[in-house]
């Protein structure tokens, strides 16, 4: 009885010792995480280094080629996949091509900026080619990405460089973030918040119609290009976008990959290159792909 007793007993301490290491490891790897979000918005400052802007070419003085922009191997670039300019190259370098082009004092609409890899860059060799006239708007939901834009921006005196810290769709209203696993964070996708699900790592952001931007006057310049990459909503951000897109009739470069390609009935129309035309004013025509976007053009 006697042994049976001290069995029982050491059966106990030892769930008890296992419970107390599995409570430690947990909370070791929250405590981790949490600690590693702070580091990485504070460690901004002692993490910068020159990057060249692959879309300035033919440049040997490295002042004008160079941007600030942050070490790949720090923890938010780690974190933050895509991170790099030339990612994309064809799409960006069409933009810029583009506008080039531009009416003096146009504007571009950069949606889905993500951590600026784009915005950044555009406006750079913009500004290189004595085009600062042309503003360009990185918009985006995350807050921390957009906070990452401002800092990028300021590093680089990028004055004509615009963060506004929304998603664009067809409604207004709150969407909350369906992140995906890894590092990929440029591939969240949204959903409007349903508050009988939300949970304390949801994060909440407020989405806005493109026409609102316009009528509020939070965009004032005429809009030249268009970029769209949403990760499926580009049909929405069109939607909530119609009547200036019908005013402007900027030049459009919009993903079309198997998310933004299904339609209400589930069917794939990645591969028609005619797709975004339904939602369009009349007049738009298809011209050609870039990577995985549609350029479009009225």
């Amino acid at each position: 009885m006697f042994i049976i007793k001290k069995n029982k007993k050491i059966c106990i301490l030892l769930c008890i010792i296992i419970i107390l290491i599995i409570l430690c490891i947990n909370k070791f790897f929250i405590i981790e995480k949490f600690e590693n979000t702070i580091n990485t918005i504070n460690d901004f400052e002692n993490n910068i280094e020159n990057h060249k802007n692959p879309y300035i070419k033919n440049e040997t003085n490295n002042n004008l080629n160079n941007v600030i922009w942050q070490k790949i191997n720090s923890n938010f670039m780690k974190s933050n996949w895509p991170n790099t300019f030339d990612f994309d190259y064809d799409i960006k370098e069409d933009i810029i091509n583009k506008a080039l082009t531009l009416p003096q004092n146009s504007c571009i609409i950069d949606c889905g900026a993500h951590i600026g890899d784009g915005s950044i860059a555009i406006v750079h060799a913009l500004n290189y080619h004595k085009r600062e006239d042309i503003i360009v708007y990185a918009i985006d939901p995350s807050k921390f990405k957009c906070d990452f834009i401002n800092f990028i921006k300021t590093k680089n005196n990028l004055n004509n460089l615009r963060v506004l810290n929304y998603g664009l769709s067809n409604v207004n209203s709150e969407y909350k973030s369906l992140k995906i696993s890894g590092h990929n964070t440029g591939g969240w996708e949204w959903s409007i918040n349903d508050t009988t699900t939300i949970n304390k790592d949801d994060d909440i952001n407020k989405f806005i119609k493109l026409d609102d931007l316009i009528n509020n006057n939070i965009i004032k310049e005429t809009i030249g290009i268009i970029h769209l990459d949403v990760e499926g909503m580009e049909k929405q951000a069109i939607q909530g976008g119609f009547k200036t897109i019908d005013k402007y009739k900027p030049y459009l470069s919009i993903e079309n990959n198997d998310k933004s390609g299904k339609d209400s009935n589930g069917n794939n129309n990645s591969l028609n290159n005619n797709y975004y035309l339904e939602f369009l004013p009349k007049g738009y025509n298809y011209l050609y792909n870039k990577g995985q976007n549609n350029i479009l053009s009225y």
